[in-house]
């Protein structure tokens, strides 16, 4: 199914660009006002958009599904703070752990807001996915317990954010099974004018962004500019897809094998960087952490194959 294909497309594009989020933020910000990286949002959204109007025609809507799919746009930006100020507090693969919680987020809403059954396979599924992040806490030293509790908060507030966001937009242009009578490639383009506007007011707004920004250019010059343009392209064509799979497939299980699929390549890929190219891995491989994270890892994969 082509859900599946367009699932682990997104599950290995987001290894990657959590690696070079990591890398830049504690590299290049060193771990301070990392936020301030969404000043380059602004003409990687303004592109995308430019891009969308030039290959697909936009269909007129009525202003309230305008503004919906705006304010998706907007929420997934507010939401990305939270994400960027995590991971100056938090490793790559830490921070995978803690996304895991998605799919039980786009259960819940299911149950919730579309009336979907929970059974008890599904309950303890909830359960190991609550438990593989929480198994990374206990595992930490003391004096990272605090940093990795602040983390997770964070994480779970960016998660609030952008799954609200992707339910609300999935529901507007139809969802799974129904009949899409508001074009994908129009709603994309409203969310990302969401997501452009958000950028902009956020960098007029906070000088001290603004500020650290041009240091951060100044100093690393290339060295930050070119992975971060990487990064925002790669973000934004994983946003797309990551949608697309969302309105064609069911939005639990895509987002079960997104993610479940993330935690693996991350893993692995982690170990992997740090060992031949630590600039980019710089992930703690001391025995007790390795052993968490597996733990961890078995936990999440088995909870979200029970999901499905």
């Amino acid at each position: 199914m082509l859900w599946i294909f367009l699932a682990v497309s997104v599950a290995a594009a987001a290894s990657i660009s959590a690696f070079i989020d990591n890398y830049i933020t504690d590299v290049h910000f060193k771990g301070r006002l990392p936020q301030a990286q969404k000043i380059l949002g602004l003409p990687a959204y303004l592109l995308i958009c430019l891009i969308i109007a030039a290959i697909f025609p936009i269909q007129a809507l009525p202003l309230h599904f305008v503004l919906i799919f705006i304010g998706t746009g907007i929420m997934s930006a507010l939401g990305s703070i939270a994400y960027y100020k995590a991971l100056s507090t938090e490793d790559t693969t830490g921070t995978t752990i803690f996304i895991q919680l998605a799919p039980v987020l786009y259960l819940i809403a299911g149950w919730t807001l579309l009336g979907d059954h929970i059974s008890l396979i599904q309950i303890l599924a909830f359960a190991l996915l609550v438990a593989a992040p929480l198994i990374v806490i206990f595992f930490s030293q003391k004096r990272a317990q605090k940093l990795r509790r602040r983390g997770a908060f964070l994480i779970i507030l960016y998660l609030l954010f952008v799954v609200t966001a992707n339910i609300i937009f999935v529901s507007a242009t139809g969802g799974e099974g129904k009949d899409h009578s508001i074009d994908f490639y129009t709603a994309f383009f409203y969310a990302m004018m969401g997501k452009l506007m958000t950028d902009t007011a956020l960098t007029l707004i906070f000088r001290s962004w603004r500020k650290r920004f041009k240091w951060v250019v100044k100093n690393s010059g290339f060295k930050f500019l070119g992975p971060m343009i990487i990064n925002e392209l790669l973000y934004v064509s994983m946003d797309l897809i990551y949608r697309l799979a969302l309105t064609i497939g069911p939005i639990a299980l895509v987002s079960a094998t997104a993610n479940s699929l993330q935690l693996i390549i991350t893993f692995f890929l982690g170990i992997v960087l740090t060992l031949i190219w630590p600039i980019f891995g710089r992930e703690r491989l001391r025995a007790r952490t390795i052993i968490a994270h597996l733990i961890a890892t078995a936990f999440a994969v088995t909870g979200i194959i029970l999901l499905g």
